[in-house]
């Protein structure tokens, strides 16, 4: 993809409200937590579903600059890595002409990388 193609405002155009998708996002978190301390297996696409979010929700809250620089970053660049952990462990959900980047990635390749993930998603 092209830098344009990355562009915050295109991308995530059709990204619900940050109050109500943080609110989806504990929800979703509550129950994959239920479902480890019951012992049972998560999901691996329902969980890459959830991160993927997560990511995305950390990139927007990171470029609006809420809750402070240092804060917003560093909660970004978790979010980011946890999914890209996760989908170098799963790569058959990776879309199609993706490359996960390698662990260590700097952070503006692995924002890179969930916003290609993020416009190749279904409810985009």
């Amino acid at each position: 993809m092209t830098t344009s193609n990355l562009d915050p405002a295109r991308v995530y155009r059709y990204a619900p409200d940050l109050l109500i998708e943080a609110h989806e996002l504990l929800t979703l978190s509550s129950q994959f937590l239920a479902q480890t301390l019951a012992g049972e297996d998560n999901d691996p696409e329902e969980l890459r579903a959830y991160l993927l979010r997560r990511a995305v929700q950390s990139d927007r809250v990171e470029v609006g600059g809420m809750f402070g620089e240092a804060a917003s970053s560093a909660q970004a660049q978790e979010s980011f890595r946890l999914l890209a952990d996760h989908d170098r462990a799963h790569s058959w959900l990776v879309p199609a002409g993706l490359t996960t980047p390698a662990a260590g990635a700097p952070h503006e390749e692995l924002r890179a990388y969930v916003r290609e993930c993020y416009d190749a998603s279904p409810w985009t």
